[in-house]
């Protein structure tokens, strides 16, 4: 396997982000170690909902079509590669609630606002899952029993 040099230097780029966003944060006393569960599992549904968002979404599509017909191995094919891969927004995504998070009180609105629809994403989800599997069921028993 190849590395492509815009893989390296956007990964280099991120853990110099993290390091010096980590390096405020401590510098500014906005970091605690004790993180609630609750916090903690908001956290993690805002980030759910932002990676979704951008990785999988219809209305960040266009984003996401910027980069199809970009040369292989630019920048711009490489940040395309990094917007579908939700490992990879996760990854981006997680820094930045977390950061936001500790770094100001006007995070909270927008965590809780991303983490609500998180939840309602995945609880649409299961009710999409429930339908399709009633559906699927109700055309077993026609085909067994007819109509």
């Amino acid at each position: 396997m190849r590395i492509h040099p815009w893989n390296t230097v956007l990964s280099l780029f991120f853990a110099g982000l993290v390091a010096v966003a980590v390096w405020w944060l401590f510098m500014t006393g906005r970091v605690f170690y004790d993180v609630p569960v609750r916090d903690l599992a908001l956290i993690s549904l805002a980030t759910f909902r932002l990676t979704r968002l951008f990785t999988y979404d219809v209305i960040t599509k266009f984003i996401r079509d910027w980069f199809i017909n970009s040369r292989e191995n630019s920048f711009s094919h490489t940040l395309g590669a990094l917007l579908n891969c939700p490992w990879c927004t996760g990854l981006w995504f997680s820094f930045m609630v977390v950061f936001f998070y500790f770094a100001t009180p006007f995070a909270w609105p927008v965590i809780l606002i991303l983490a609500l629809a998180g939840v309602a994403s995945f609880l649409m989800t299961l009710a999409n899952l429930v339908g399709w599997m009633a559906e699927d069921r109700k055309l077993e028993v026609k085909a067994k029993f007819g109509e």
